[in-house]
């Protein structure tokens, strides 16, 4: 990055919900002499009008394609100077080896511009890639294989900045989350045991429902599970998610399945992730259901903090 970028980079890091320090950012890339960085220049300034406009806008199907197009043409070449921060060393030559054939820093999806979300395994994350957070306004992390990794997780304070922090456990099971529960009472988190409605299996079909209709008008959504099982500020959420730009990652994203997660807790948890009070959400590797059709969620939360949350009609209460 040229050295008269790294200020621009800070403010946006120092900002993260704001968009002016992008569009700063954006400015300085369109001056720059290279193909790459005036695309990206482009792309900062796509990704946030997307964000700002509902699927129904004139615009959106041209927007869509031409980010894909862009995604397409220099995601290797944007991520490159990043995950070549985090390449081992020589001396290291099996790791290194492995950095350079497949990358490193996880699965990374891109957010009004930049690099937002990650989903990694939990013991690379801590070992090669944790230290992206200080290079990127990093908002969502899904982590796998996190049931015993914990203490260290919670060990690193840098974690608490994110909007949401998705642990996911080792085993195929439900029961396995009892494994992560024991790890992560032992550092001091109180855990909450929740039972959410599903989004993912129908949310394209029920959204476009909701979009056409009235959110007084509940009938005639019933046959979706999601909207059947809510409560009514759940229902309140939906409608929003689906006649607002909440929706905003798309299924070509590699980082799709993260910002679902998220929507899910979002709109049956309710408030921003960290304004709850929670630190992480956990869930089974194989994410199984109930017999209503419901997905386990392990709320982990802080000493203190959390406790609007036990009050949540989807919540069973306090793993002893």
């Amino acid at each position: 990055m040229p050295p008269d970028l790294e200020p621009l980079l800070r403010a946006v890091l120092a900002d993260p919900n704001t968009d002016e320090p992008r569009i700063d950012f954006a400015i300085r890339l369109a001056e720059s002499s290279h193909p790459a960085d005036h695309a990206r220049s482009e792309f900062i300034r796509l990704q946030l009008e997307l964000a700002s406009i509902s699927e129904s806008d004139s615009r959106w199907p041209e927007l869509i394609g031409r980010e894909r197009d862009l995604l397409e043409l220099h995601r290797l070449a944007w991520e490159k100077p990043l995950r070549d921060r985090f390449r081992p060393s020589l001396t290291s030559p099996g790791r290194w080896l492995r950095s350079y054939m497949v990358g490193t820093g996880g699965l990374w999806g891109f957010s009004r511009g930049f690099v937002e979300l990650i989903l990694a395994p939990a013991p690379s994350f801590l070992s090669e890639d944790v230290a992206i957070l200080d290079y990127a306004p990093i908002r969502r992390v899904v982590l796998s294989h996190a049931s015993e990794q914990i203490k260290s997780l919670a060990a690193d304070r840098r974690l608490d900045r994110l909007a949401s922090l998705h642990l996911i456990g080792d085993m195929e099971y439900d029961e396995d989350l009892s494994i992560l529960a024991a790890c992560a009472k032992s550092v001091g988190f109180t855990i909450l045991d929740f039972r959410l409605p599903r989004l993912w299996q129908d949310e394209d079909e029920m959204f476009a429902a909701l979009r056409s209709q009235d959110e007084h008008n509940p009938r005639e959504n019933d046959a979706f599970p999601a909207w059947r099982q809510a409560d009514t500020p759940g229902r309140r959420r939906l409608q929003e998610i689906a006649t607002t730009r909440a929706l905003s990652v798309h299924k070509h994203e590699a980082s799709w399945e993260g910002e679902l997660l998220a929507l899910n807790e979002w709109a049956f948890l309710g408030q921003e992730f960290r304004a709850a009070g929670a630190w992480a959400v956990a869930k089974s590797h194989h994410d199984l259901e109930d017999d209503d059709g419901r997905c386990r969620r392990l709320v982990l939360l802080r000493p203190g903090a959390g406790e609007a949350l036990r009050g949540s009609s989807y919540c069973l209460g306090e793993i002893e």
